[in-house]
């Protein structure tokens, strides 16, 4: 397939900078594995960001921070994963009583391209802490968001995909949702599918653009060794739980809607996503429009 435009990804050729911010007991050991990942990029780099919350009363005294930072920096090192041996991200820790405006301050002096954080789920170990974490932090555009919902049967498991499905459908998501699926296919010799998911439920017009915005990604991401596949279906939501089938990492993008900044992905597409039963991940790009999907599904709702 060859582009009738040149297409440029921003992340190919640039340098990534990760950050990966984590809560003591939260379920951090899938999000980091895939902050690491994203780290081995030609220059990348990143940091673990591990947050130690002030709180009223006692806790705001020297020695109960200073106790506190000690239980963190144990808690992480007993994150180690199975790999290579080789961790890309350095470990800093911050005492804060704003957790949102600590991970932006280090974002921006780090100069950071890419934030990952843990998808809040229902079985969340601080489910509510990270659901208002990631309001206050989706509505800023400084940095590519990735939220890395686990692998529902070992929720606390590493993500090491043999097999990674990206499902590009078009809108502003599209560049990213590919770049990111095929600089985790690098990282960790995974085979990769690009997916295109065809419905007649839309104009014609929009399908033809998503279309030529598919063939371009295909032929810009130049791997040759990627599987290629088109699936007309009537719902785009239930034709990616198909083709996610027997995939170890689905990677999908994200809708905004003007109305709910803070909320990344609409009902359809969160139901779908609960039956998956692998690892997802949901790109929300920094540049993405109110109106930008890989979907088409309206935002309405919260949490997987």
């Amino acid at each position: 397939m060859i582009p009738r435009h040149r297409f440029v990804f921003p992340h190919i050729g640039a340098r990534p900078r990760v950050l990966v911010p984590v809560l003591m007991g939260q379920m951090a050991r899938p999000a980091i594995s895939i902050g690491d990942a994203l780290a081995t990029s030609p220059g990348g780099s990143g940091s673990v960001l591990g947050l130690v919350e002030i709180r009223a009363g006692r806790d705001n005294e020297v020695f109960a921070q200073d106790q506190r930072r000690r239980d963190m920096l144990r808690w992480v090192a007993g994150l180690e994963y199975p790999g290579d041996g080789r961790r890309r991200l350095s470990l800093s820790l911050r005492i804060t009583a704003n957790l949102a405006s600590s991970i932006r301050d280090f974002a921006a002096e780090n100069e950071t391209t890419s934030l990952v954080l843990e998808w809040p789920t229902v079985s969340s170990a601080r489910r509510h802490g990270l659901i208002d974490l990631s309001r206050q932090l989706l509505p800023d555009h400084r940095t590519d968001i990735v939220f890395v919902r686990s692998n529902p049967r070992a929720p606390h498991e590493a993500i090491a995909p043999r097999t990674i499905l990206a499902a590009i459908r078009g809108g502003s998501s599209a560049r990213v949702v590919a770049s990111t699926a095929s600089a985790l296919a690098d990282a960790c010799g995974s085979a990769l599918t690009l997916t295109h998911i065809q419905t007649d439920s839309q104009h014609p017009d929009r399908s033809r653009r998503e279309w030529d915005s598919f063939e371009q990604i295909v032929a810009e991401l130049h791997r040759p060794s990627a599987t290629v596949r088109v699936h007309h279906h009537e719902n785009a939501p239930t034709g990616l739980l198909e083709e996610a089938a027997g995939q170890d990492l689905v990677v999908i993008g994200s809708r905004l809607s003007p109305s709910k900044p803070d909320i990344p992905i609409g009902r359809e597409l969160q139901r779908i996503v609960r039956r998956l039963e692998c690892p997802v991940l949901l790109v929300r790009p920094k540049h993405l429009s109110p109106t930008g999907s890989t979907h088409g599904v309206a935002s309405n709702g919260h949490g997987v």
